[in-house]
């Protein structure tokens, strides 16, 4: 009897190894290593038509202006500021006539109009770059154009002989923002890959390390195959770098246009 359970305990014993041994799971899948994404950022360029400033410029033989005389300043027809004020002045000066406030001046320059108002938007139209990358086909055609906000300007003056009341020069300009500026608009996008399966691949991961298939793996005795990370590329929204277009942006340059087409006018005043 002795001898019969030596025997048994030894069969037992070994039975509960080989069934240990077996039921082992599977080591856990690694989460594979996500591919190296590219980013590239190209730009766009955009050109509006420009025009010249329209000058309409008239002065009589009446009486001749002269280096050195006065001339006072009329703005009690059209709201003028202080920094506009000053550089009707200083262009004034420029020419060698001599801009005082007092009454009886050599003549008198009325400032009759200084207008500012919106107008139809500009169009601006793409420019094919001398060297085309390989998406700029395909954003071309969704994006052939662009729409800017437009202001037009203008300034009429009438420089007028205090003592006989004559009409010695008067004159207009007019212009509009995009032709003021003259800046091309620059615009930006970039080209991005992104994974299009992460979820998946985590997802897949995450069950086969659970303890049920990580056993089943070790029954069959079979390698699983993770899958791979697909990608795609994706087009970002174009983004403005360079350029006046929206209305603030265009609203901004308005002090600067009454400035040019009024020193454009002064200009044409002939002072011998």
């Amino acid at each position: 009897m002795r001898f019969l359970v030596v025997p048994l305990f030894i069969l037992f014993s070994s039975g509960c190894a080989i069934t240990t041994t077996t039921n082992q799971p599977a080591e856990p899948l690694a989460m594979p290593l996500k591919p190296m994404l590219k980013s590239q950022t190209y730009q766009l360029e955009y050109e509006a038509q420009h025009t010249s400033p329209k000058v309409k410029s008239v002065q009589l033989p009446a009486h001749k202006v002269m280096k050195n005389q006065t001339v006072k300043i009329v703005t009690d027809r059209v709201s003028v500021t202080d920094t506009l004020l000053a550089q009707i002045s200083q262009a004034l000066n420029d020419k060698q006539l001599k801009v005082t406030t007092k009454n009886d001046s050599d003549y008198t320059l009325a400032i009759h109009q200084v207008d500012l108002s919106f107008t139809d938007d500009s169009k601006y139209t793409l420019n094919q770059p001398k060297q085309p990358y390989a998406l700029y086909s395909k954003v071309a055609q969704q994006f052939p154009t662009q729409q800017c906000a437009t202001i037009l300007a203008q300034v009429s003056m009438r420089l007028t002989h205090k003592a006989s009341g004559d009409v010695v020069w008067f004159a207009k300009s007019s212009l509009d923002s995009t032709s003021f500026h003259r800046e091309s608009l620059i615009y930006s996008f970039t080209e991005e890959q992104k994974i299009t399966n992460e979820l998946e691949v985590v997802a897949f991961v995450h069950q086969q390390n659970t303890e049920q298939a990580r056993l089943a793996r070790a029954e069959a005795n079979t390698k699983v195959a993770i899958p791979k990370y697909n990608t795609m590329s994706k087009l970002s929204t174009l983004t403005k770098v360079q350029g006046p277009c929206t209305r603030t942006e265009i609203s901004a340059l308005a002090p600067m246009m009454q400035f040019y087409l009024s020193s454009i006018l002064i200009d044409k005043i002939k002072v011998i």
